[in-house]
C-alpha cells in the first residue's frame, strides 16, 4: 500500500508547476529546454483541467522557429528530432487545442534531412539515441504510416545491423563509441545502458516490430542482443549488469538508475518480450527488477531526486513493474523511493523546489529539465496521481 497519500504530493506538484512555467529556458530542447517544459505542462494541464495553452503554444512555435531557421543540429535529445517528436506527440495525444492544426503536414519536410544524418552516424557506428543515429527513429514513430517512411526505417534497421558485432555462439552486440571519444575501430568497450547503450537499442527496435517494421531484422537483432546482453551479467555482484564491458567481461557494479544499471534494463527485456510475445524475456525482466527492490544502500549512487537518475526514476520504474506484476515488493520498492524523494523537497521559502546534483565538485544547481529536472520530477508525480504515462515513450519505457 502506497503510505504517501496524494493530498501530500498534489501540492508539490502545484508547487513544480508554478516554478517551470517561470523558467526562462536556455534553449527549446525536448530533454533540456522549452519543449520538455511544454510537454509538462500540457500533461499538467490536462490532469487538473487547465484548458489556457498558450503558454505551450509559445514553446512549440519558438522550437519550431529554430528548426525552420536551421539552428540546430539532428539530435533527439537537444535538437531537431525531439522537438519534432514533442510536437508530433503533444498533437497525437489531443493535447494542443488547435482544431486546424495538420501536425504531420507541418514536420514532413524534416524526414529526409533526419533520415540522411542518421544513416551518415550509424554508418560511423554512433547508434546513440538520444544523440545519434538511432534520434530519428521515435520522430518518425509518431508520423504517419507511408511506404516513404517504412523504406527509410528499413534502411537504418539494415544500417543499425551492419555495424553489429556477431560473435560465434549467435550473440549480436554494438561497440560503444563514448561519444566519439572511439571509432568502430578502435572501441574497447559495449555499453549495456538504456540511455547510451545496447538496452535502447533492444527497446528502439521493439517499438519498430511493434508497429510492423522491418520485422525480421530487428527479432533478429534484439533476441541477438538479448542473448548478449544475458550472457555478459555479473556473476557476483550487487546489481545483475554491469554499465560497460570489453571482449572479457568482468563483473562491474551499476548504479540504480533509468539511464544506467537495472532498472533501464529490465524494461528493455520487458518490453521486448511483451512486442515480441517472448514469457522468458520477461521472466528475466522479473528477476532482474525483484533483485533491484533489495538495494537501497549507497551502491545505488543516487544523489538527487530527478527521473534520470534519481529517487523519482527509481520509483516510476519500480511502480510501473509494480502494475504489471502486481507484486507488493514493487510497490513497496516504489513508496520507499518515493519516499526518497520527499527528502530532496527544498523548503516553502526557496525559489527552487527540487536541486540537481552537479557532481561532487558542483553541488547542487538548479534544472528545471524533463530529463534530469524539475520537470522530470513534476512529470512522474502526475504518473503517481493517476495522469497518463504515454510520455514516457520519450525514455523508451513504453
Amino acid at each position: 500500500m502506497n503510505l504517501i497519500q496524494p493530498s501530500n504530493l498534489s501540492p508539490i506538484l502545484s508547487r513544480l508547476y508554478r516554478h517551470t512555467i517561470r523558467v526562462n529556458h536556455k534553449n527549446t530542447s525536448l530533454m533540456g529546454g522549452k519543449m520538455g517544459a511544454a510537454l509538462f505542462e500540457a500533461y499538467y494541464n490536462r490532469h487538473v483541467g487547465i484548458k489556457d495553452d498558450s503558454r505551450i503554444w509559445e514553446h512549440v512555435a519558438d522550437a519550431l522557429n529554430q528548426v525552420q531557421e536551421g539552428q540546430l543540429l539532428h539530435s533527439f535529445a537537444g535538437g531537431i528530432s525531439g522537438i519534432a517528436w514533442s510536437f508530433l506527440h503533444l498533437s497525437n495525444q489531443g493535447l494542443l487545442q488547435e482544431e486546424e492544426l495538420d501536425a504531420q503536414a507541418i514536420v514532413e519536410g524534416l524526414d529526409e534531412g533526419l533520415f540522411e544524418v542518421s544513416m551518415t552516424l550509424l554508418k560511423e557506428g554512433d547508434y546513440d539515441y538520444l544523440h545519434g543515429g538511432l534520434s530519428a527513429c521515435l520522430y518518425f514513430l509518431e508520423r504517419t504510416p507511408s511506404p516513404q517512411i517504412s523504406s527509410y526505417i528499413e534502411q537504418l534497421v539494415e544500417q543499425l545491423s551492419q555495424i553489429a558485432i556477431r560473435f560465434p555462439n549467435g550473440d549480436i552486440s554494438w561497440k560503444y563509441l563514448s561519444f566519439n571519444q572511439y571509432t568502430l575501430e578502435n572501441a574497447p568497450n559495449y555499453n549495456l545502458g538504456l540511455s547510451h547503450g545496447t538496452a535502447s537499442i533492444v527497446s528502439v527496435l521493439s517499438l519498430l516490430y511493434e508497429r510492423g517494421y522491418a520485422r525480421k531484422r530487428c527479432k533478429e537483432l534484439i533476441e541477438g542482443n538479448l542473448r548478449w546482453m544475458w550472457h555478459v551479467r555479473n556473476k557476483a555482484s550487487k546489481s545483475i549488469f554491469p554499465n560497460t564491458v570489453s571482449d572479457n567481461p568482468e563483473d562491474q557494479e551499476s548504479r540504480l538508475a533509468w539511464c544506467y544499471g537495472d532498472l533501464g534494463i529490465a524494461n528493455a527485456f520487458w518490453l521486448a518480450g511483451e512486442k515480441l510475445q517472448n514469457q522468458t524475456w520477461k521472466d528475466r525482466a522479473e528477476q532482474t527488477i525483484l533483485h533491484a527492490t533489495t538495494r537501497k544502500g549507497p551502491d545505488v549512487k543516487i544523489n538527487d531526486a530527478a527521473t534520470c537518475h534519481g529517487t523519482i526514476g527509481a520509483s516510476y520504474l519500480f511502480r510501473k513493474f509494480a502494475r504489471r506484476l502486481n507484486n507488493p515488493l514493487l510497490d513497496e520498492a516504489a513508496d520507499f523511493w518515493l519516499q526518497k524523494t520527499l527528502t530532496y523537497l527544498q523548503p516553502e521559502d526557496t525559489e527552487d523546489v527540487f536541486l540537481s546534483y552537479a557532481g561532487e565538485s558542483g553541488g547542487y544547481e538548479s534544472n528545471p529539465s524533463i530529463l534530469d529536472g524539475e520537470a522530470s520530477i513534476g512529470i512522474a508525480l502526475l504518473v503517481e496521481l493517476g495522469a497518463s504515462a504515454d510520455w514516457d515513450r520519450m525514455l523508451l519505457l513504453s
